[in-house]
């Protein structure tokens, strides 16, 4: 790799498959991955209005993406699952009872990295107690990510994000930034999500004023067309994107079957030539393993939907190192034999 400085910006799932994929190219002592803190719903969201901290949900799910399987990583993936304590996630508690004793989620963050023998930083981007508020093109505000997602007119399109209180960013998150030669948006809720870390104070100053490569991984579901992606995220960001990946095969009938009746769509590959000034990468980026345990698929017990759409780490890997290694993206990002050029040894 050209680039060994990156930061990942995103939450839970997506974030992590990210991380599991810089891990096969890079060491991880030179990535800090910066999660959104404002997540109020299912159990974080519980221990959020009893505790009056930041959420730590997201925290704990990029670490547990990357823990091993030794005591310590069990731990923070399990989820009790019978009586008085279904739903409840052991690795919320622990990082609950770290922020009780240090003070802060950032200080718990880095207790449990440290306790798990990881090498990236995890850095929630605040330690405050904050909520995300939607601004929508009516108009209207709605405060609260649940109260966002499940907001009778649905059909009202967010505009900006803001918080309430305005949170105070952590600044080992704004000096990553700085000293960021990758900047890597991950897939996940586009405006809740990326969006809330985005509009922390100093977040989107320091990204646009950055000379980091720009880089964005879209969702395969769920969101609105490519074009709407880039342009709320250039938004956002504050800068145009360098480059853009996204997903273009189609999914097995099962797996649409299974998201499309919790209402769930494909994105639109809805670009053209005009005004993009991203270099947009398609390719098979969903991971053959979700593929072939699609009938486990399991459900958001809180939420309702499903939740196990995944990325491939191993094909976005090899997409970094081409990005870093080409001047110009032509290869088409298929399953290719391992043989290919762009191989990474440790697949």
């Amino acid at each position: 790799m050209k680039y060994h400085d990156f930061v990942t910006i995103g939450n839970g799932t997506g974030q992590g498959v990210i991380l599991q994929a810089l891990r096969k190219i890079t060491d991880l002592d030179r990535v800090t991955a910066i999660v959104g803190v404002t997540d109020n719903g299912g159990h974080s969201g519980a221990l959020r209005r009893e505790l009056h901290s930041p959420s730590m949900g997201d925290v704990k799910t990029v670490i547990s993406a990357l823990a091993g399987e030794n005591v310590w990583g069990q731990l923070v993936r399990h989820r009790f699952r019978e009586g008085l304590l279904k739903g409840i996630s052991m690795g919320n508690l622990i990082l609950a009872a770290l922020m009780e004793e240090g003070g802060s989620l950032n200080h718990a963050s880095m207790r449990l990295v440290q306790a798990l023998d990881l090498k990236a930083s995890i850095v929630p981007v605040s330690d405050s107690d904050v909520q995300v508020v939607a601004d929508l093109e009516d108009g209207t505000e709605v405060e609260g990510e649940w109260e966002i997602i499940n907001r009778a007119n649905r059909d009202v399109p967010i505009i900006e994000i803001h918080h309430h209180p305005e949170p105070v960013t952590n600044q080992q998150a704004l000096k990553s930034i700085e000293e960021a030669n990758w900047i890597i948006i991950c897939p996940g809720t586009l405006w809740l999500g990326t969006g809330s870390i985005l509009a922390s104070p100093g977040i989107r100053d320091r990204i646009a004023k950055s000379s980091a490569i720009l880089l964005a991984i879209g969702n395969v579901l769920t969101q609105p067309g490519v074009s709407d992606n880039l342009k709320s995220i250039a938004k956002m960001g504050g800068r145009n994107l360098e480059y853009y990946l996204q997903h273009d095969q189609e999914l097995p009938e099962k797996i649409l079957e299974i998201y499309t009746e919790k209402g769930f769509k494909p994105v639109v590959d809805d670009l053209d030539d005009n005004g993009v000034t991203a270099q947009v990468i398609r390719g098979d980026l969903v991971s053959p393993s979700f593929v072939q345990k699609i009938d486990r698929v399991h459900y958001d017990s809180v939420r309702g939907y499903p939740h196990a759409m995944r990325h491939d780490p191993e094909m976005l890997a090899r997409i970094f190192i081409h990005i870093s290694e080409a001047t110009e993206i032509e290869e088409g990002f298929s399953s290719k034999p391992r043989e290919e050029r762009w191989e990474v040894k440790d697949f």
